[in-house]
């Protein structure tokens, strides 16, 4: 909280939010770069279709061609080669606080090629053993596919919620309270993108005035309310900050 103004008839103070600017902004920036992320590099879903060539010479092995077909949000297509798989696993990825989860991955001569990261365990055995038993086989075709749009759906709508939280945390309005004794009145004006108001009050309504604090993990933070003979209380600075400004401008 910063005063702008201090004459003999008038006192004005004004409080901008920052550091709800700031968090609100990064938040807001991080869940767009994922929201795009999920949109248009992630894959929800994939194609796996393989075909056993058959060597003309019978001491040579047969050759099997796959292609890879990853699907995106959008509606967009990247198409991968893969020859000679020779085995299909599941890989088990562990987060930090203990959730697993899996993802199967094909290995070939060249490199290993994964599929969706977040099938379930059951549907990914299905998948391993289907891939395995054609490479092992005398299967001449293979068809897999996997799916995880509702997933990514339901994790995009989670995504635009937390946007819009954000949103509304980095437009907090700026307050600025004006005391006027030419007039016996008080403004509290706040303003920002979505809220402009002005409340008013005699300043002979005035009982008081406090300094309320709030306790967070590792450390506080204050706000300036002023106290009517009602016994309402009017944040003049309605995010809690530091408590140096605040003790100075009550």
């Amino acid at each position: 909280m910063k005063i702008v103004e201090e004459t003999r008839t008038r006192l004005q103070l004004k409080h901008r939010p920052l550091g709800y600017w700031f968090s609100g902004g990064c938040i807001f920036t991080i869940c767009l770069s994922f929201l795009i992320y999920c949109l248009v590099f992630d894959s929800a879903s994939v194609k796996l279709t393989c075909v056993v060539y058959r060597r003309k010479h019978r001491i040579s092995p047969n050759q099997i061609n796959c292609e890879l077909k990853r699907f995106n949000l959008l509606g967009s297509m990247e198409k991968l080669k893969m020859f000679d798989p020779q085995e299909a696993y599941i890989l088990t990825k562990t987060g930090s606080k203990g959730s697993k989860s899996y993802q199967v991955m094909i290995v070939t001569p060249f490199r290993d090629f994964a599929l969706l990261s977040h099938a379930s365990y059951q549907e990914n055995q299905e998948v391993v053993f289907k891939i395995n038993d054609f490479i092992n086989s005398g299967q001449t075709s293979l068809l897999v596919e996997q799916n995880q749009r509702n997933y990514l759906f339901f994790l995009n709508l989670f995504t635009l919620i937390i946007m819009a939280s954000a949103a509304f945390f980095a437009t907090s309005p700026v307050t600025i309270c004006t005391f006027y004794k030419s007039i016996d009145k008080v403004f509290s004006e706040r303003k920002s993108l979505h809220i402009n108001e002005v409340i008013e009050h005699p300043l002979e309504n005035i009982l008081r005035f406090d300094i309320q604090e709030k306790q967070f993990k590792y450390s506080k933070a204050y706000r300036a309310v002023i106290v009517l003979k009602s016994f309402k209380e009017i944040p003049i600075n309605p995010q809690y900050t530091h408590e140096s400004s605040i003790r100075y401008a009550v």
